[in-house]
């Protein structure tokens, strides 16, 4: 009898049905997929946008306006406002001097972040823990306060939650506190 080496049809046929099926399950979550690492972008963006207002405070870093003119400042924040900036855009700015711990119409705006632009989809869905939708995260210098504006009366963290646009579901927090410490969860 000889003995021959090979694949049968059957075989060749439920290896092609496997690769098939593992192909498409992968296209169809590919775009999911893609939302989820946009959402982990912009909620690590943000994480390190609220550090870099953190140590412009820490290191005192001087504010140097359009002019060129050295500004005094009294620290530097981040500023989120759900209602008139809407929920895709943030503000980085420098408290003028002699500051009010929160931003304002006289505060110099160092950037503001608009992640509609470059990262479609996802949105600030809400802000837990304070009285309203505006809340400014302000890091004082050269004392190194922190003060989180509109929050609950003995809530001492406030939470920024970032979710997907068409599943809201889906969210990624960043937790500031009046400690200083910024985390992602």
């Amino acid at each position: 009898m000889i003995n021959q080496k090979g694949f049968t049809i059957v075989e060749v046929l439920v290896v092609v049905m496997v690769i098939s099926l593992v192909l498409m399950v992968t296209i169809v979550n590919f775009p999911f997929a893609k939302l989820q690492l946009t959402l982990s972008r912009v909620t690590y963006k943000f994480e390190q946008d609220v550090r870099r207002a953190q140590n412009m405070a820490l290191s005192s870093f001087q504010y140097k306006d359009e002019n060129g003119v050295f500004q005094e400042v009294a620290g530097y924040g981040v500023y989120v406002n759900l209602a008139i900036l809407g929920n895709k855009k943030y503000i980085i700015y420098a408290d003028t001097f002699p500051g009010n711990k929160q931003y304002d119409a006289f505060d110099y705006v160092i950037e503001t972040v608009d992640f509609s632009l470059s990262e479609l989809g996802i949105i600030i869905k809400q802000i837990d823990n304070v009285v309203s939708n505006a809340v400014s995260v302000n890091f004082e210098s050269p004392v190194f306060d922190t003060f989180i504006s509109q929050l609950h009366q003995n809530q001492k963290t406030a939470k920024f939650i970032f979710a997907i646009e068409t599943k809201p579901e889906k969210t990624k927090s960043v937790w500031v506190n009046t400690s200083s410490l910024v985390e992602v969860k």
